[in-house]
């Protein structure tokens, strides 16, 4: 066999391997199925370059330099996703887990002749990925991996994915975008108000994003002026805006893409079922026309006295800076 034949083997093999062995439609892939499936990337990556590298020592300074850009970009994530799989699976069946990865591994790759023009393809497909040329959902779960910490360092870094409501059922002929992490996932939500929604770990997370925009009931035809506005976004007006039985923590006047606006933060407790679920959000504002927009970052739990003060401490930079990429188009 072939060792051109074998790499195509391998990326398929990196991409889908999980650990029960099977593989399912990315849109409803469990998170340890994407983890697994990303970790065994990695490996075989990794794997596939240390045998470049005994097969042509002459290549060993393009390999470093290759693993030294993908690791700057991706380098955190292995270490995390290693960290979730022994917590998820438990150490003796992750260790069993790596100890079959290993196998395959060795299996489809350990007896093949290398060539050159191999050798070389596969280093320089290893530095485009490390500018994020990445298959989905390896790359978003990789990503959730690698800005866990500081999430607003992934729309800093440049994987961002663009929204735009125009032409969205939802969204009342308005027309603006945002920019969000590409590692969090869109999803429709069942309110109509709510344009669309974006949730952390590609779908598996406690914080999200929120567009929306509701109708004002003005007078037709009237517009509000400028004083009225600067009226309106006030601490003492938008205290009155908090849900009943919400916690009101701050708000701060601010504007967004050239119209008068702010940002409210408050908690709020709410019954689903049987069960409470406690979020903290931050809602960016402002009206144009007779409507009002709004940009929601959460951050929630399932334990009602859950202190939810750090968690939107550590997201809240991230939810400004998606802010800051509000773009209200009909208004150029």
């Amino acid at each position: 066999m072939k060792y051109k034949y074998t790499i195509s083997i391998l990326l398929f093999f990196i991409t889908a391997i999980n650990v029960f062995g099977q593989t399912t439609d990315n849109l409803i892939k469990p998170k340890y199925k994407r983890v697994s499936e990303a970790y065994g990337y990695l490996t075989g990556q990794e794997y596939s370059l240390d045998l470049i590298k005994k097969e042509f020592p002459q290549f060993e300074m393009s390999i470093l330099k290759a693993q030294m850009s993908f690791n700057s970009t991706f380098g955190k994530s292995k270490e995390g996703m290693k960290k979730y799989l022994a917590e998820y699976l438990g150490q003796n069946e992750f260790s069993q887990y790596e100890e079959k990865l290993i196998s395959e591994l060795k299996k489809m790759l350990g007896n093949q002749t290398f060539t050159e023009e191999i050798a070389t393809n596969f280093i320089s497909e290893v530095e485009s990925r490390a500018k994020g040329n990445i298959a989905s959902t390896v790359l978003e779960t990789l990503l959730s991996f690698q800005f866990s910490d500081r999430p607003q360092d992934e729309l800093t870094s440049g994987f961002t994915t663009t929204f735009k409501t125009k032409g969205h059922p939802k969204s009342k002929n308005t027309d603006w975008q945002i920019k969000v992490p590409k590692s969090w996932k869109a999803e429709e939500a069942d309110r109509p108000n709510i344009i669309q929604k974006f949730t952390s770990d590609y779908g598996a997370g406690n914080q999200s994003i929120m567009l929306m925009v509701k109708e004002m009931p003005l007078p037709k035809g009237y517009k509000i002026t400028k004083e009225e506005l600067n009226d309106l976004f006030t601490e003492k007006e938008m205290k009155d805006m908090v849900p009943d039985g919400g916690k009101f923590i701050s708000f701060t006047k601010m504007t967004l893409d050239n119209n008068i606006g702010g940002m409210i933060e408050f908690e709020q407790t709410i019954e689903r079922l049987d069960f409470k679920i406690k979020i903290r959000m931050v809602q960016f504002m402002f009206i144009r026309g007779n409507k009002m927009y709004t940009l929601q970052g959460t951050v929630g739990s399932e334990k009602a006295d859950t202190d939810l003060s750090l968690e939107i401490k550590k997201y809240l930079p991230l939810y400004r800076l998606v802010a800051n990429t509000i773009v209200v188009n009909d208004q150029y």
